[in-house]
């Protein structure tokens, strides 16, 4: 009998099936814990051990190489084959990741629309009551509530035991100088000049020219603007501050000119960018804000990912 490999089975079985310390171990063999360590080492390079890890539901590789090809700081990438709808699911990943991320003294920009306001929903009660969650644009007309960027802040704030602030005017004014009128007001510029300074931003995209948008139900946007938005192939909002084409360039400015928010160089300052996103209508939108820069740490559904692996 192999004298060696029965020990490093033995040794092997005290440590990987009945959950022994290295330490146990050396004290029940009579070996030093510095033996117990190098027979376990042995034991996996002559594969008397060979550890296989179930990767079902998790894709590292897909990660590292989404984050590898756009430079990020972060991706989560989700499994949504099976379970509850994909925009729940990567709304509840995002709720763990700003669970795990998230410490008091920070303030966190917050967008708006359907897949946002669903993260509140699973984030798990927090105790962070220097955590401020402040609104990057304004409401949006006749759309529901919960969809609004203030509504979604106060309801992560109180999730979060933190606080939140409210911007309280319209998402889109009608010209460039009611603009100005609006965030002059003292209460408005506050709020607008606090979220220029979050620490994180968290937000999804929105393809503006999908069948049923968000933006197109929203009811702050005339049909005139949508007609635009389509002249000129925007194929991505971001948080509705600033548009883009198939090119990655800035279009529709006549519109987010108008908007009552941050502007888009605020948010691109913001250090960490968590985008939250999902489906195959977004496929171009998410690809277009990766390569204008306006995502740092990207939330989003396995077959996303791989279409932005290629």
């Amino acid at each position: 009998m192999d004298m060696q490999r029965r020990t490093m089975t033995l040794i092997s079985k005290l440590y990987y099936e009945e959950n022994m310390t290295q330490q146990q171990i050396a004290k029940q063999t009579g070996l030093s814990r510095m033996k117990v360590s190098r027979i376990l080492q042995k034991a996996k390079e002559e594969e008397v051990v060979r550890i296989i890890i179930d990767y079902s539901g998790v894709y590292p590789e897909l990660e590292q190489d989404v984050k590898k090809k756009y430079e990020l700081k972060d991706v989560v990438v989700i499994d949504t084959s099976i379970g509850n709808s994909s925009k729940e699911q990567v709304a509840s990943a995002a709720a763990y990741y700003l669970e795990r991320h998230l410490e008091g003294g920070v303030t966190v920009a917050v967008g708006w629309g359907s897949t946002m306001r669903l993260i509140p929903d699973y984030v798990q009660k927090m105790n962070h009551p220097d955590l401020l969650f402040s609104p990057i644009i304004g409401g949006h007309g006749q759309s529901e509530l919960d969809m609004h960027a203030t509504t979604i802040a106060s309801t992560l704030a109180k999730k979060a035991g933190g606080r939140s602030l409210s911007l309280i005017a319209p998402a889109l004014v009608n010209s460039k100088e009611e603009k100005e009128f609006l965030i002059n007001d003292e209460q408005v510029k506050k709020v607008i000049e606090k979220t220029s300074q979050a620490e994180y931003a968290v937000f999804s995209l929105g393809n503006p020219l999908a069948k049923d948008s968000s933006i197109s139900k929203s009811g702050y946007i005339s049909e005139q603007d949508l007609k635009q938005l389509g002249k000129e192939d925007a194929i991505c909002d971001v948080v509705s501050v600033v548009f883009l084409d198939k090119d990655s360039e800035i279009c529709c400015e006549n519109i987010t000119e108008r908007c009552i928010g941050i502007t888009e160089k605020q948010l691109k300052q913001i250090p960490n960018k968590i985008c939250v996103v999902e489906s195959e209508e977004k496929y171009a939108s998410v690809k277009s804000a990766l390569e204008a820069g306006y995502i740092d740490i990207l939330i989003t559904d396995q077959n996303t990912a791989q279409y932005l692996s290629k």
